[in-house]
């Protein structure tokens, strides 16, 4: 369950309100990622995330396909080191392990999204009612780094780095830091925005054999 561990810490909370700090060259840099999500469709790329447990001294790199459709369909398809599938479509949270045979499925409240994956990728949300956002020195020309501290306290991570392309303004590269020390980096590559994508992409097909389990099934009766 590491890898899921670490896509939950990148769906990120969306509240409060601007700050007023900032410059003008980086409002303007706020501004044209937010209008290139926003006006983006649907997207889709491949992915390499490391997964760093700091406390067991453990690192963990999987990658993979990510596919993203507005208004809320998200799917990240883990093919290694084991395939698995996590959906999102708006009200329900799907992961499936075909190794284990199992479906962990949970509800997520559409007035609570606060730990919804990567929703300002999907043009979903505003970068400044969710973050402080600062920049930061770059080690490559062709990308800008940014720092962005979460306005929420649900969150799930202490703060989130990214990269951005100084000419296309997608991001590439996603670093989480969460409250303990771990670290998760996401890297994208092979972008490419689609019109829409067949309808196929977010349906999940499922064994006969598969086990679905809910969240009750783990915590049991209240």
């Amino acid at each position: 369950m590491l890898r899921l561990g670490c896509l939950v810490l990148v769906w990120i909370g969306l509240t409060s309100v601007p700050s007023s700090s900032q410059t003008p060259d980086l409002n303007t840099l706020i501004d044209k990622i937010q209008q290139t999500y926003e006006h983006t469709s649907a997207l889709t790329a491949d992915f390499v995330q490391v997964a760093t447990l700091t406390s067991l001294n453990r690192q963990q790199t999987s990658s993979g396909h990510v596919y993203i459709e507005k208004p809320h369909a998200i799917r990240w398809e883990y093919t290694q080191p084991d395939a698995q599938t996590i959906l999102y479509n708006g009200t329900t949270l799907r992961v499936y392990t075909p190794k284990r045979h199992q479906l962990l499925q949970s509800v997520v409240d559409e007035n609570n999204r606060t730990n919804v994956a990567l929703l300002f990728l999907a043009g979903i949300g505003k970068l400044r009612d969710a973050f402080e956002v600062t920049p930061l020195s770059s080690p490559e020309p062709q990308l800008t780094y940014l720092v962005l501290m979460p306005r929420s306290s649900q969150a799930g991570f202490s703060e989130l780095h990214i990269a951005v392309n100084t000419q296309s303004f997608f991001v590439e590269k996603l670093l989480i830091h969460d409250s303990i020390g771990n670290l998760t980096e996401i890297r994208l590559s092979s972008l490419k925005v689609h019109t829409m994508l067949p309808a196929k992409t977010f349906e999940l097909a499922l064994p006969p054999d598969t086990e679905i389990l809910t969240p009750t099934d783990f915590t049991g009766p209240k």
